[in-house]
Order: C-alpha cells, then structure tokens, then sequence
C-alpha cells in the first residue's frame, strides 16, 4: 500500500533533517555541481525544490543521463523556501545533495519516491 503524498512529505521532511544533524550534505547548486562533477565526494542523492529553475533541472538530467552511478534525483514536493526551512536555514535551497546519509533512512526512503530517471522535472 503507498503512503499519500502528505505522509511521504513528512517522512522526507523528518529524515532530511536528520541527515543535516548526522550526515554530510553540500547545499546550494554551484557546491552540488561541483560535487557531481568532482571527484573525490559522491553525492548519493540530489534533492531538488520544486521551483527550481529549468536550466539546473536540465544539467541534473545530463548528469543522469551520463552518470553510470546509482544517484537519486528526487524533486522536493515545496519550493525553495520550504526545502531551506526544513533544512533550518533562514534561506531558500534550490538544490542540496547528500553524501553521506548519517543515521538517517533518506536514501531508503527517497528510492522508493524517485522519479525514472528518464526526465527529471516533469
């Protein structure tokens, strides 16, 4: 049985806020594309806000689309205000991405909500 969408956003919200107590993160999109692009941290999820701009949106789909890993790109259900608050930054996020989980289930739980990774943003 799938959770509503009102569960599954709160149960990212709780792991995502344990993920930036526990974990590693890179927030803002210049710090995750050079982490995509990097080599020595790999990112192993990409959050992204919902009105994030068409332009990131389309270099994650490039990435995707290259990318031999397994990193999950998954859009965030609120914009980037929303994403900031939850992350408890006084700022808005357009984009954030995790290297290391921490304590929390985010990777788990973001597996079973990811979109294919055919098209990201749509």
């Amino acid at each position: 049985m799938r959770k509503r969408k009102s569960e599954e956003f709160l149960d990212v919200n709780r792991e995502l806020q344990k993920v930036i107590s526990s974990g590693k993160v890179c927030i803002g999109t210049k710090e995750v594309l050079k982490t995509l692009r990097g080599s020595e941290a790999r990112a192993k999820a990409v959050i992204y806000a919902s009105n994030c701009p068409d332009w990131i949106k389309d270099v994650f789909n490039e990435i995707a689309k290259n990318e031999n890993s397994n990193i999950i790109f998954y859009e965030y259900p609120a914009n980037s205000l929303e994403l900031g608050l939850t992350c408890r930054k006084p700022h808005s996020i357009a984009s954030l991405c995790i290297i290391d989980p921490g304590e929390s289930e985010i990777l788990r739980l973001l597996s079973y909500n990811v979109q294919p990774k055919e098209k990201i943003g749509d």
